[in-house]
């Protein structure tokens, strides 16, 4: 194919199925309760100022390289505890957006059969009490964490456990959700043609 016969608007990369761009890929998917949707859109909003964070911090360490004299320790620090904390608070919403990694060697073998859906309750289950060891162990490290400070901010390491604990929380909230409608197609991101 000769340059000038391709489209102007044509990207390098292939195209790529999302649920925005063909809605089919969400048929059928069970509509989310208001609390789901409501706790999915403070989760989102939080782990945007946390990302915020991250970004502020790095851009601050770089000038800081450029410019010694407003060069601040805390910097990094502030970018390394928000990227922890928006890890354990996107927990939740990645779950029940299928965003998360997950592995499917049984997925492609058993869909359309019955026993397709108890792999999916089971798998449900177990992110459930995942979550619920998770969020006693947030509980527990909260107090006991409470006490020691980061090293530049100063900031309780408790508060990273509070994170870890609503993540966990909600996880265990979105995984619960979904044992009753394991019967039912889950959102897909179709992101296969972006690979190789």
């Amino acid at each position: 194919m000769r340059e000038e016969d391709k489209d102007p608007e044509e990207s390098i990369f292939g195209h790529t199925e999302t649920v925005f761009t063909t809605p089919e890929l969400n048929a059928g998917v069970p509509k989310e309760s208001r609390f789901i949707r409501a706790l999915s859109h403070a989760e989102m909003i939080v782990s945007v100022a946390l990302f915020a964070g991250i970004f502020l911090g790095v851009m601050y360490q770089v000038i800081g390289r450029y410019f010694p004299a407003v060069n601040w320790v805390g910097a990094g620090e502030l970018a390394l505890l928000s990227m922890i904390a928006m890890t354990f608070l996107m927990m939740g919403y990645l779950t029940g957006r299928n965003g998360h990694i997950v592995i499917e060697v049984f997925d492609g073998i058993l869909r359309g059969r019955k026993l397709f859906v108890a792999l999916r309750v089971v798998a449900a289950a177990i992110m459930v009490i995942t979550s619920i060891a998770l969020v006693y162990d947030a509980y527990v490290k909260i107090a006991l964490e409470w006490g020691r400070a980061s090293a530049a901010i100063g900031l309780p390491l408790g508060v990273l456990y509070i994170f870890a604990f609503v993540g966990g929380l909600s996880t265990g909230i979105h995984s619960a959700w979904k044992i009753p409608h394991a019967n039912r197609p889950e959102r897909q991101l179709e992101i296969s043609e972006m690979e190789g």
